[in-house]
């Protein structure tokens, strides 16, 4: 078993099918690789819907954590898994076929131990609720729609969809691509199409379950402990496709998550993080309060 897809979920059905029909299609061998689903809805019954609706074939093993947050949903993922790359991918994200072969192939180098795919946003389906029950297929702005047919041919369907890049994808490639913004690599730890080396997520003792269901930066706070450990970060072009679904409330909750995570890691720079993340702090202004100093977090410290 080569690579481990761990997908947490919660109370997602037509998104989780297309994630999940996306899998279906890779060009990796079957064989190598699997998918480690986690349903972490407080009441079961979304995946069971789903996995019904789903041919048979892709090679998924489920668990479940009964909502206890994304943290812990990816952990236990992570100990269920058996490939020597987990490549942590949300419920609504459709994979090109492409995609775990290429994060497979990053990690066959010395340099790489996390590995960053690029994302890109469809806006046609910001605004396009969760069906419930199931549905085939997700309709989204002047009724664009995407179904398990779509998803075979996605190259000739994007355009239609309203691609986009998201704030946090423009500033991985921006982190990554200047080498004054290099103290700051950790910010590519974004949470779906991202791959670590098991024993370098083991070495930090994976996500961070302090914070519970508060969503707002689990994935790069263990960004931030995996460049503490002195682990490298890289970028594929190979893209993923975001369904987005709007939030109103991530201007107060990026804030609160980051205030958290200072006082945790005991460093009050941390705390700027959040009101970069909302939009309100530039990059250059971000580097600027934390420093040359990443962070106080000694190497290989862990704070699970």
């Amino acid at each position: 078993m080569a690579v481990s897809v761990v997908v947490p979920t919660r109370d997602r059905t037509t998104r989780l099918l297309l994630t999940l029909t996306a899998l279906g299609h890779q060009t990796l061998d079957r064989e190598r690789f699997e998918v480690v689903l986690v349903d972490d809805a407080p009441e079961r019954g979304a995946v069971a819907q789903v996995l019904s609706a789903l041919p048979g074939g892709l090679p998924i093993r489920s668990a479940a954590t009964g909502g206890r947050g994304a943290a812990r949903a990816r952990n236990t993922g992570a100990r269920l898994a058996r490939g020597e790359v987990l490549l942590f991918l949300d419920d609504d994200t459709v994979a090109t076929p492409g995609l775990l072969e290429a994060h497979l192939a990053a990690h066959r180098g010395a340099d790489a131990a996390v590995v960053h795919g690029a994302v890109t946003d469809l806006s046609a389906f910001s605004l396009t609720p969760e069906p419930q029950p199931l549905r085939t297929a997700l309709t989204g702005a002047r009724g664009r729609t995407m179904d398990p047919g779509t998803v075979a041919d996605l190259d000739s369907a994007v355009p239609l969809f309203g691609p986009r890049r998201s704030f946090i994808e423009r500033t991985a490639r921006k982190v990554t691509q200047s080498p004054e913004y290099a103290p700051l690599r950790w910010l590519t730890c974004i949470g779906t199409s991202t791959s670590v080396r098991r024993a370098v997520f083991d070495e930090v003792e994976g996500f961070d379950e302090h914070y519970g269901q508060l969503w707002g930066g689990e994935d790069l706070e263990l960004g931030l402990r995996l460049s503490a450990s002195g682990a490298t970060f890289a970028l594929l072009d190979e893209t993923a496709y975001h369904l987005p679904t709007a939030r109103r409330d991530t201007g107060d909750l990026l804030p609160r998550f980051w205030r958290l995570v200072a006082d945790r890691h005991g460093d009050p720079r941390l705390a700027d993080v959040g009101p970069f993340l909302a939009g309100r702090l530039s990059l250059d202004e971000l580097a600027g309060r934390l420093g040359p100093a990443d962070h106080a977090l000694a190497p290989g410290t862990a704070v699970s």
